[in-house]
C-alpha cells in the first residue's frame, strides 16, 4: 500500500543517513559481546567501540547516580551525594560521550565567532538512558576550550528512535493564526495529591506563570487556585476566578496552540509507564496520561515544555527500550520539540530555566523561533550554571532535555 512499503521494517541506511543531514545521530549498543555506538552521518555509517561501557559497570554507575539522586537533599549527605553525580557524569564522559564526540572530530568547544554550534541526537534506549548522556564531563575541570563536558562540545537533543526523529521532521501544514498563540497550564496547588508528593507544593508556580505570559505571544493561562500566601497584592483585588485546567480543557486547547508550557506536578508511573502523567485539577478521575495524547491531532503545534517532575523519565525494567514517558509521548503525538525532565526538578530554579529559555527562543526579529528550542535550551543552562556557579550541584541543571527535530 503507498506510504506502507516499510511497515514493519527496520529503516534503511539510507532512511538513517537522511535523518543525520543536520547532525549526527548516535545509538548505543550495551552488551556483554561488545558495547558500541553507531553513527550515522550524512555521507556514512561509523562503529565506535566502547570496551570500558560494559552492562556491569554501567548498572553499577546507574545504581550509584540515583542513589545519589534520592540522597542529595538530605541534611547529611547533600555533598556526598553531589560528589557521587560529578563523579558518575565524568565516568560517563570517558567511557560513552568522549569517544563518540573525538571520533566525530569535536575536541574543543566550537570558535567564539558567531558560527552556530554543532548538534548531536543521542538515542540511548535501554539502561543508558537512565544516565543523563547530555550532561556527561568533567564539570571540576577549569574553563577552557578543551573542557572534557558534551555540552562544551555540542548542543545535545533526545530521540527515541532514528524514525521517531523523522516523525518529528516531516512535513506539517503552514501554521494558522491560532498557531501564534501560546497555552500555559499552572497548577500551583494541586487536590488530593499522591502520598509521595505531599509536602511538596510548587510555590514559585505563580511566578512562572507571570514572567511567561510576559514573554509569550498571545497566551491563554489556565490555572488553579492561588492561595494568598502565594499571591501578590495586585493579584487578589479584583482578580476573576481562575479556571483551573482539567484534563478535558486541556485537550482541546492544545491544537490551537504552537507553544504550550505546563508548570505542575508530574508523575512517572515504574510499573507502567503509559500511566505517566501530569497533574491537573482532576488529575485522580481524569489524568492527563501518555496514552491520553494519542487520539489528538496536533499537526500545527510546535512546542511543548513540561516543567514538571519526571517528564522523561522511564524506569519500567522491562519497557526500558520503549522510551514511554511524557516527553516521548508529546513528540509522537504531533510537537516536533518537546523540553522534558529527567528526575524531580527543583521549583524555584525552574522559573530561571524557563524563563531564560523562552527569552533565548527569540529570533531577531523578537518573534518565537521553536526551531531554536534546542541551542535555547543549551546556552540558558551554560548561563546559569556559570552565572550561579552550580557545577557541582548536576542534579539542579542536568534533567532538562530537548527532544525532537
Amino acid at each position: 500500500m503507498p506510504g506502507f512499503e516499510m511497515f514493519g521494517l527496520p529503516p534503511s541506511i539510507d532512511q538513517l543517513r537522511a535523518q543525520a543531514a543536520a547532525g549526527p545521530v548516535v545509538s548505543f549498543i550495551v552488551s556483554v559481546h561488545c558495547s558500541a555506538a553507531l553513527v550515522p552521518t550524512a555521507h556514512n555509517v561509523t562503529a565506535v567501540t566502547l570496551p570500558g561501557l560494559t552492562p556491569d559497570a554501567l548498572n553499577e554507575q546507574i545504581n550509584a547516580f540515583h542513589t545519589a539522586l534520592n540522597d542529595v537533599h538530605g541534611a547529611q549527605g547533600g555533598r556526598a551525594a553531589n560528589k557521587v553525580l560529578t563523579e558518575t557524569l565524568a565516568w560517563l564522559w570517558d567511557q560513552a560521550a568522549a569517544p563518540v564526540v573525538h571520533q566525530l572530530g569535536y575536541r574543543s568547544a566550537p570558535a567564539a565567532d558567531g558560527r552556530p554550534w554543532p548538534r548531536v541526537w543521542w538515542v540511548t534506549g535501554g539502561q543508558l538512558g537512565l544516565l543523563p548522556l547530555h550532561a556527561a564531563g568533567h564539570h571540576d575541570d577549569p574553563p577552557s576550550p578543551e573542557r572534557r563536558s558534551v555540552a562544551d562540545r555540542v548542543v545535545s537533543s533526545h530521540t527515541p528512535t532514528v524514525r521517531a526523529l523523522g516523525h518529528a521532521r516531516r512535513a506539517r501544514p503552514a501554521p494558522a493564526m491560532a498557531a501564534t498563540s501560546s497555552l500555559i497550564v499552572a497548577m500551583p496547588t494541586t487536590p488530593d495529591l499522591p502520598a509521595a508528593l505531599q509536602g511538596a507544593p510548587l510555590h514559585h508556580v505563580p511566578d512562572e506563570a507571570r514572567r511567561l505570559a510576559a514573554i509569550l505571544p498571545h497566551p491563554l493561562t489556565l490555572t488553579g487556585p492561588v492561595p494568598a500566601m502565594l499571591a501578590r497584592p495586585e493579584d487578589l483585588a479584583g482578580a476573576p476566578p481562575a479556571e483551573a485546567p482539567t484534563r478535558r480543557r486541556v485537550l482541546a486547547e492544545l491544537p490551537n496552540h504552537a507553544i504550550t508550557h505546563f508548570a505542575c506536578h508530574g508523575t512517572s508511573d515504574p510499573e507502567d509507564p503509559s500511566k505517566s502523567r501530569l497533574l491537573l485539577n482532576d488529575h485522580r478521575d481524569q489524568p492527563l496520561t501518555v496514552s491520553s495524547l494519542a487520539p489528538i491531532n496536533l499537526d500545527r503545534a510546535q512546542l511543548a515544555y513540561l516543567s514538571a517532575c519526571n517528564t522523561a523519565a522511564n524506569t519500567a525494567g522491562a519497557l526500558l527500550d520503549e522510551a514511554i514517558h511524557l516527553a516521548g509521548a508529546f513528540q509522537l503525538a504531533g510537537f516536533p520539540h518537546v523540553i522534558g525532565t529527567l528526575w524531580p526538578i527543583d521549583d524555584e530554579f525552574a522559573v530561571d530555566v524557563a524563563t531564560g529559555f523562552y527569552t533565548a527562543l527569540r529570533d531577531d526579529d523578537g518573534a518565537m523561533d521553536t526551531d531554536r528550542a534546542s541551542i535555547a535550551l543549551h546556552l540558558t543552562l551554560r548561563t546559569l550554571i556559570r552565572e550561579q556557579d552550580l557545577n557541582a550541584t548536576p542534579w539542579l541543571w542536568a534533567p532538562y532535555i530537548h527532544a525532537g527535530a
